[in-house]
């Protein structure tokens, strides 16, 4: 279960779904064992109240995709030595914020856009200020990201759905809030605002803003070897204590997606890493409850720039977590989520969670049964009973 191959299975392209179904939560959905890996029962998402009993706290992931894709056509540019030219067709796809007006960013013909290049997008004045692994950093002159993005960027679908405007609409999640995201938590899209007012469990929301890693398949023989993406959460100082009563209380956290899994796992390690100065800031039950959880936690290089802002009690750091067979999870104990794409990342997550034979069991199943797969998309709810 640590051979890339192991991770490999064949879908039919008809499975891959290119529209969603409306409303969202008519989804089929599998309700699974966790414990055992049978299927409960098979059903739409509409009906996940008649399993989400009221000792569970649900985690969804609000962040808000923004339009990331800013098509080029015929855009003036003039390189560092003075030279010009037209662009005829080209692409900027936004990846992340350095600043409010700088941010890496895949160009495309990156051959036209060396270091000092400056070029005209309509309004704006974009200079091409370094070249690094990911792509380029790009300034804007005269504006900011947000707004750039938002006058001329359209919406990013997944590569393996046929681009379309009207689709837009149905790749946001109906909670999305905090911008940032570049591929939407999928799982998510599910829960239409009825859905969201028909469950009665406790609801809370953290934010990891998804990236363009969420599509890359693992590129090592031994999926262990792999050096897997990092993604930038936001998350409310108190989570700490409202997991300490949540787990007090003997309630269940039911992550919403890998997202959600990921940040929620990244927890642990992220107190592992907290500066005294920060965990002071809580109480006697939260910090004993989370220094005891953490006790025999083995360090992991998992968390990176840790920084909280005081005045809005938000924490935001990178998190790297890679969560493969044999992990131990502290946190989530039922997962929602989608089918994933074959030797990915995700797949592994889900893999570690409910196992790995059982997850091929059900993968195969699903493609049996013509269940839809990755964002628009069926899905499965893996659970304690």
């Amino acid at each position: 279960m640590f051979s890339l191959s192991d991770y490999k299975y064949t879908l039919p392209e008809g499975l891959i779904a290119q529209e969603a179904i409306h409303p969202h939560h008519d989804a089929r959905m599998m309700v699974i064992d966790r414990e055992t890996g049978e299927i409960e029962a098979e059903t739409t998402f509409w009906n996940i109240t008649d399993y989400l009993s009221d000792n569970r706290v649900i985690f969804f992931n609000d962040s808000r995709v923004v339009r990331s894709r800013v098509i080029l056509n015929n855009i003036k540019y003039t390189k560092a030595n003075g030279n010009s030219g037209i662009l005829v067709h080209g692409e900027i796809f936004y990846l992340s914020s350095i600043t409010e007006n700088t941010f890496d960013a895949l160009i495309r013909p990156g051959n036209k856009f060396g270091v000092g290049t400056i070029f005209e997008v309509w309004e704006y004045t974009i200079e091409v200020i370094k070249i690094n692994e990911s792509g380029r950093i790009l300034k804007i002159i005269g504006g900011n990201i947000s707004s750039f993005l938002e006058k001329h960027g359209s919406l990013p679908l997944p590569p393996y759905i046929k681009y379309d405007e009207s689709k837009e609409a149905d790749y946001q999640t109906s909670f999305a809030k905090n911008d940032w995201s570049v591929a939407a938590p999928t799982a998510s899209l599910h829960f239409t605002q009825e859905l969201m007012d028909k469950i009665e469990c406790t609801k809370e929301y953290i934010t990891l803003h998804v990236g363009l890693g969420t599509f890359k398949w693992i590129q090592t023989p031994d999926i262990r070897d792999y050096n897997i993406h990092s993604e930038k959460i936001e998350i409310p100082l108190n989570i700490f204590q409202k997991i300490e009563i949540i787990k007090n209380e003997n309630k269940k956290i039911v992550a919403i997606g890998t997202t959600a899994t990921r940040t929620l796992e990244s927890l642990p390690y992220l107190w592992k890493n907290m500066s005294i100065d920060i965990k002071n800031s809580f109480d006697a039950n939260t910090c004993n409850y989370w220094n005891t959880l953490t006790k025999s936690l083995e360090s992991q290089n998992w968390i990176d720039l840790v920084q909280v802002n005081y005045e809005f009690w938000i924490m935001s750091f990178d998190t790297s977590i890679y969560i493969t067979p044999g992990y131990e999870f502290l946190i989530v104990d039922d997962i929602i989520t989608n089918f994933h794409l074959s030797e990915s990342s995700l797949l592994v997550l889900v893999s570690a969670f409910l196992g790995y034979k059982n997850t091929r069991k059900i993968y195969d199943y699903a493609i049996w049964a013509h269940y839809r797969f990755y964002s628009f998309w069926d899905g499965m709810y893996i659970r304690w009973k």
